[in-house]
């Protein structure tokens, strides 16, 4: 080539200052939907990658590999892994204006990794929207005079119901029986007492089955919950990312106030510096162990959210010019960071509990579901104004769900309304309120009362295999096959700065072997499901495997496709070339650019050999 990359990349950049002006030979054309402010985007991947797992999932793990040591190994791969997925979505979505299906026009070969992400999305989203149902039934409880989870006289408590945990100290046989408040417990040792809160939970929320095999009947309340959840969704999102752009000002921001309001006010407790101690004290010992290393990995990992065409979908809809990496930066530090923050709320919370019942604080501590809807309730429930609290905190559960949800349900719209813009464009509305009908009646079954044991598998084996796969994929396409040196030319049209060596080095080697090593110990740790004491029936398994693999069959199918499609005028070896070769629609978002960038980079593809030599290089 007779001019440099870096030669072809300033002759694409309009020398004026200011709005750079319309390149000669350039089309106007329909813009693509913008947010109205960079903040309505920043505010809303805030909520998107702060979520439950953040302040559910994040304390637990991390007390328990090590605590103040796993910090460690969780910024380490937060820097190495989390961070340069993120941009690496961010950038190629937000270069192109396209979003997860059509971004993979870069490379048509795996534009189904488009095709699976919003499989992978669409499988989630019935079972998470259980998430929003049981804070918003918990908000209604808490408008009670006397909060259910706190006595044992109702309808659905059992005569091993306990509400002063500190009268419990022996069972029958002489052993301790502290009310540990574990997860979706089976209680078969009937010596075993159960506090309040579990039962209102396991007996009152879910009314779970004996099994797996027993769906039961439904769950009227959770029912209604579930619907009101989706019109909040709905409403949320009915004129697209204008509107979600606006309700994000209150459902990102709302959630840290009321932390914060939690935290100062457990902290004059007493208890509160024995949890946060427990939380914090470090145990160097466990930095050895591969398992916490793999934990802290999946964490940031499943935090942050690439590979599920969320961060792509919401970066399509920034201004060309707008900045990315200093974004996903930014983005990046906010929702670990929470999660470090919540993880001291948490422990704050756990130890007033314990210091009050005279239980150790390893005996209340729990994850998930325990967490949020049996150990939360019951600590706040010992805090003056105990209603006023309970409201707030599944007030913040909600919004927290919320956030999340957003983004879920832009992916399968956008991938709809992208695909079909001649039949779909006008109709978003619709679009919007026959997908969340859709959810709602797809997300009943989990409402049964054997709901609980579906809910688990789906959350066992969903994100199992998609999200990381298709991240390495995404990795090697990009290093490999498109070329990092272009993606770094691309990065600096849109920004005028090139992107460090050190990034380039991180996502051609560093990012996809990190990926590819979690993956691997992932399938060789597997266990199958459980749920508590219950031990899934063999079948249950291969129905999950299934789930797994459903995101990934897109994969070979659309490659089989484009290639074949190339094949009715050309041999196999130039279908194989076009098909990983740029689509004639890969072109930069902004119009102004799209004629020099045709002239200086499409029309002189560099082979997969030389990307590969470019890669070592680096």
């Amino acid at each position: 080539m007779s001019n440099t990359n870096e030669d072809i990349t300033e002759a694409m950049v309009p020398k004026t200052k200011g709005r750079p002006q319309q390149l000669s030979g350039s089309k106007s054309g329909p813009q693509r939907e913008s947010w109205h402010r960079h903040l309505d985007y920043m505010l809303t991947m805030v909520g998107y990658c702060v979520g439950l797992g953040n302040l559910l999932r994040f304390p637990y793990i991390c007390n328990r590999n090590g605590g103040g040591a796993f910090l460690i190994p969780f910024i380490v791969c937060l820097l190495v892994a989390g961070f340069p997925m993120f941009f690496l979505e961010a950038a190629m979505s937000q270069f192109s204006g396209k979003a997860v299906q059509q971004v993979w026009s870069f490379c048509p070969m795996f534009q189904g990794i488009g095709t699976g992400c919003v499989v992978l999305t669409f499988l989630y989203m019935p079972h998470y929207n259980l998430y929003l149902a049981w804070p918003i039934y918990y908000m209604v409880k808490s408008c009670s005079s006397v909060l259910p989870w706190t006595t044992c006289d109702n309808s659905w408590n059992t005569d091993l119901c306990v509400e002063d945990l500190t009268n419990v100290t022996h069972s029958s046989d002489g052993g301790a029986t502290p009310s540990v408040n574990k997860v979706a417990e089976r209680w078969e040792n009937v010596t075993l007492a159960h506090s309040a809160s579990e039962e209102f939970w396991q007996y009152n929320v879910l009314s779970i089955s004996s099994g797996f095999d027993d769906v039961g009947s439904l769950q009227w309340h959770i029912v209604g919950c579930l619907f009101a959840s989706n019109v909040l969704i709905f409403l949320s999102l009915i004129n697209g990312i204008r509107s979600a752009g606006k309700v994000v000002y209150v459902t990102a921001l709302l959630p840290y106030i009321l932390l914060l309001s939690i935290f100062i006010t457990t902290l004059l407790k007493p208890g509160a510096t024995d949890g946060l101690l427990y939380f914090l004290v470090p145990d160097f010992t466990q930095l050895l162990d591969i398992q916490v290393w793999l934990e802290a990995c999946l964490q940031v990992f499943f935090s942050l959210g690439p590979g599920w065409g969320m961060i792509g979908t919401a970066a399509s809809y920034k201004k060309f010019h707008e900045p990315c990496l200093r974004d996903c930066l930014i983005l990046s530090f906010i929702s670990e960071g929470t999660s470090i923050f919540s993880g001291l709320v948490t422990f704050a919370v756990l130890g007033v509990m314990a210091q009050k019942t005279g239980v150790p604080i390893a005996n209340v501590v729990s994850t998930g579901p325990g967490l949020g809807f049996v150990t939360y309730p019951e600590a706040l429930a010992q805090l003056p104004l105990p209603q006023l609290w309970s409201f707030l905190f599944f007030l913040m559960l909600l919004m927290v769900g919320l956030d999340s949800e957003f983004m879920a349900t832009e992916v399968v719209i956008t991938a709809l309304v992208d695909h079909y813009p001649q039949q779909l464009g006008k109709k978003r509305k619709l679009v919007t309120a026959g997908l969340c009908l859709t959810l709602f009646v797809l997300g009943i079954v989990f409402c049964t009362q054997g709901g609980p044991y579906m809910f688990q598998l789906m959350d066992w084996y969903e994100a199992s295999l998609g999200p990381m796969v298709f991240c390495t994929v995404e990795c090697v396409a990009v290093g490999c096959i498109y070329g990092i040196k272009q993606m770094v030319n691309d990065v600096e049209m849109m920004h005028g700065q090139r992107v460090s060596p050190c990034m380039k080095v991180l996502l051609v080697f560093v990012t996809p072997a990190i990926l590819i090593i979690a993956f691997i110990l992932t399938l060789l740790r597997y266990q199958p499901p459980t749920y508590g004491k219950y031990v899934f029936p063999g079948y249950a398994s291969t129905i999950g495997w299934i789930i797994a693999v459903l995101p990934l069959l897109p994969v070979p199918v659309s490659m089989v496709m484009t290639v074949r499609k190339h094949m009715a005028t050309n041999s196999l070896k130039k279908s194989l070339k076009l098909s990983l070769s740029p689509a004639d629609d890969w072109l930069p978002a902004d119009v102004r650019y799209r004629d020099e960038y045709r002239l200086h980079c499409l029309a002189r593809r560099p082979t997969c050999i030389s990307n590969i030599v470019d890669m070592f290089k680096q």
